[in-house]
């Protein structure tokens, strides 16, 4: 029931106390959950940048909406959304996946094929849309009840990831 109860457990944090840090392994264990998140295909298009630098985050405060929050925090979770699908990417992934799940290789072929090819006839904003959209499953999958961190989701395309 401990699911249960955590999922009835809603706070908004308005403040943050800046004494207090939230330990490097619940942020591993954070960003992993969000790793681990069912995204569409499941793709996770997109990257977690933790932000622990004050200098980083006083950057960023001009674009948020409750700077104090972001000053005081623990850290910042940025989650990036991909700009757009590529094959590459689908590529890596559905590899990465294969190699974990010791699967024969070229396993998942006529998915990605399959999705490759949906993904082709769509326009990179399309794309983008698609992506932010998939970041905030990562966002909202694991809410660990660390009081100090804050997770912010960038839809901003110029901060998206580009490679």
């Amino acid at each position: 029931m401990a699911l249960i109860e955590d999922l009835q457990w809603r706070h908004a944090t308005k403040a943050y106390d800046p004494t207090k840090k939230v330990s490097k392994e619940d942020i591993e264990k954070i960003v992993e959950a969000a790793r681990l998140a069912p995204t569409s295909s499941g793709l996770q298009p997109f990257r977690i940048i933790v932000v622990e630098s004050q200098e980083v985050r006083e950057r960023l405060v001009a674009g948020a909406l409750n700077p104090e929050c972001m000053r005081d925090c623990s850290h910042l979770l940025v989650f990036a959304a991909w700009d757009k699908y590529t094959e590459e990417r689908i590529d890596t992934i559905y590899n990465r996946t294969t190699e974990e799940r010791e699967l024969p290789e070229g396993r998942f072929n006529s998915y990605t094929d399959m999705i490759k090819k949906l993904y082709a006839s769509q326009t990179e904003e399309q794309h983008f849309v698609h992506t932010a959209k998939q970041s905030y499953i990562g966002l909202g999958w694991h809410w660990h009840r660390q009081r100090n961190c804050v997770l912010i989701l960038l839809l901003l395309k110029a901060l998206t990831i580009r490679s």
